[in-house]
């Protein structure tokens, strides 16, 4: 599943050194009667079709990879206390701390996503339902630490935690069903737009190459926490080691032609 953040930095540029005042001013006079003809760059469907569908995209990666985050911790807990109760019902005596739960932040979790119209209402469902079932998922999180701090597992002998888990895993598994096929149906439509956004850019091409680069470090990352044959992995590995090393030596050849050029026009400007 491809996905990815993309030229958030370059939607924003125009914002970036703006004051809070004045930002809350543009925004007042974008909604004021009469400005329906003004791209109004902060809303949903701001009259920039290309725009609308990167920002998107952006809001709903990091909602992913906030949701994703929060999933794994939970699993973690779960697996946790699961172990724990194990131990110490089968050993009375077991003097092993119980787990403490690692708080994650939620903030990108459960925020406020609306799809353009452009992309037409599957989207808008598949968001929804991310954040339905990322919902739940919070709901039992917070059953499994009352459930802790209750000490009710002493009672039940951790058969609520079973009950958690069964309830988790169709919530996990409908919440990773609905991102991947969001991602399938938005990525390729991502991609282009971002290439009509940086249509002319002079620094398109050093944009473009950055993100394949970055693409392609996270599926190292992501291929290292995926071991099951330490030969095989060496040897691939490798080959994506001689990957990345053409990969930079393609961004630094395109900066120094930058650079280049930016200096024969300082020149001719003589």
């Amino acid at each position: 599943m491809k996905k990815s953040l993309i030229i958030a930095g370059i939607i924003i540029t125009g914002f970036s050194m703006t004051s809070c005042d004045r930002l809350e001013k543009i925004k007042e006079k974008l909604s004021q009667p009469g400005n329906s003809n003004q791209v109004n760059p902060f809303s949903v469907n701001s009259g920039d079709e290309n725009r609308d569908i990167v920002a998107f995209n952006n809001k709903v990666v990091k909602m992913d990879e906030a949701q994703a985050d929060f999933i794994k911790n939970f699993q973690e807990s779960l697996s946790q206390m699961e172990e724990y109760v194990k131990s110490v019902t089968a050993n009375p005596q077991y003097i092993g701390m119980s787990p403490i739960f690692t708080p994650t932040i939620t903030m990108w979790m459960n925020q406020d996503i609306k799809a353009p119209d452009v992309l037409g209402k599957d989207y808008q469902v598949l968001v929804d339902k991310m954040k339905d079932t990322a919902a739940q998922l919070e709901v039992l999180k917070k059953e499994l630490e009352a459930y802790k701090n209750g000490e009710d597992w002493k009672d039940d002998k951790g058969k609520k935690i079973a009950e958690i888990n069964e309830k988790a895993s169709k919530f996990i598994q409908e919440n990773r069903n609905a991102a991947n096929e969001l991602f399938v149906k938005l990525s390729p439509k991502a991609d282009k737009a971002e290439i009509e956004v940086l249509k002319d850019h002079p620094l398109k091409d050093h944009i473009i190459y950055s993100k394949e680069t970055m693409e392609f470090t996270q599926k190292i990352i992501d291929d290292s926490y995926d071991i099951k044959d330490m030969n095989a992995y060496k040897q691939k590995f490798s080959q994506q080691y001689q990957q990345m090393e053409t990969l930079y030596k393609r961004n630094v050849d395109e900066k120094n032609s930058i650079i280049g050029k930016t200096e024969r026009e300082q020149l001719y400007s003589i």
